[in-house]
């Protein structure tokens, strides 16, 4: 049997939980108002082989951001009909939150990893929504229904997110904060290796009992650099970090023969153990300690180097 996609995920999670057959949520997605849109819900609703076929199974690959409705909209209508069907009021709500940050949200990740999406970026956003400044549980159970509706429809989580992000800010006046906390803590002894020059390198997550992943996040080559933060909206990016770590917290790339590291304005601020042994170096402050208008430059990395992004995310600096 053919591993689920992330649309067919919503589809079919959104029948068995919220009651509502597939060809419901097709004509709640897809912009009936456009000619292409309009076709596809004709031939949806003629012949069911094509709904399954077409709509419901489409791969990441086959997915066309242009038939769509707007999500936010759709969102709405969806919980609006979910909610329904789940008996209305307070626990509806509390059903739907539950259910989408939960195993909804579990099927969904595991579908965009059998497609090699990011979907760690998928939970950091979850995260992101539980600390959310809005408390209702309504307003949750939205941007939790959000995110898995625009992933799934778009098979793109980088999308999903940006839909959250636009609706935070246009309709709540609120965005995805990042939890403050407070660097100053005694660092992790560090392991000497030769360096190298300009050798390929790579991160490597380290935690508070010494032991590491076994995933080496690798670093680009390319002038733009890689961005490591829970949300970055660009690629190459990693996204392997811990709650406290900024949207886009750090940027490293190759200039020449060296290796640097810059702060990207993060709420928790970055330093850099060094493997030499030769102290602390601080690459950005937290913003609550940083002086007003100063701009803080770039710091040569090398091998065997650690970078510690707030409290909760350690990188072991190795050569890839």
């Amino acid at each position: 049997m053919a591993a689920e996609t992330p649309c067919s995920v919503l589809y079919n999670d959104i029948r068995s939980f919220g009651g509502l057959k597939h060809l419901e949520i097709a004509r709640m997605l897809i912009n009936g108002n456009s000619y292409l849109g309009s076709t596809l819900l004709e031939k949806c609703s003629s012949n069911r082989s094509y709904l399954t076929r077409y709509i419901v199974h489409r791969k990441p690959d086959q997915c066309a951001p242009a038939i769509y409705s707007d999500f936010t909209v759709t969102t709405l209508n969806l919980s609006a009909a979910i909610c329904n069907k789940l008996g209305g009021g307070e626990s509806a709500y509390r059903a739907i939150a539950e259910h989408y940050r939960g195993p909804a949200a579990n099927e969904m990740m595991s579908a965009l990893a059998s497609y090699k999406l990011d979907s760690r970026l998928y939970a950091n956003a979850l995260n992101r929504i539980d600390n959310y400044d809005g408390n209702a549980v309504r307003e949750k159970s939205t941007l939790f229904l959000m995110l898995f509706v625009a992933t799934g429809a778009l098979a793109d989580p980088v999308q999903g997110v940006a839909t959250v992000e636009r609706f935070c800010d246009s309709k709540t006046g609120e965005h995805f904060g990042t939890t403050e906390t407070t660097v100053g803590r005694g660092f992790m002894s560090s392991l000497e290796q030769p360096r190298t020059v300009a050798p390929n390198l790579g991160l490597l997550r380290t935690h508070a009992d010494n032991c590491a992943d076994m995933q080496i996040h690798p670093l680009t080559r390319d002038p733009h650099g890689t961005v490591i933060g829970s949300l970055p909206k660009t690629s190459p990016s990693i996204t392997d970090v811990g709650a406290d770590a900024s949207r886009e917290h750090l940027r490293i790339w190759l200039e020449g023969e060296h290796w640097y590291a810059q702060g990207l304005g993060s709420t928790n601020g970055t330093v850099l153990e060094s493997g030499a042994r030769d102290g602390d170096i601080v690459i950005e402050p937290p913003r609550d300690q940083r002086e007003p208008g100063k701009i803080y430059p770039p710091v040569e990395i090398a091998n065997s180097d650690r970078l510690h992004l707030g409290l909760y995310t350690t990188f072991l600096v190795i050569v890839d």
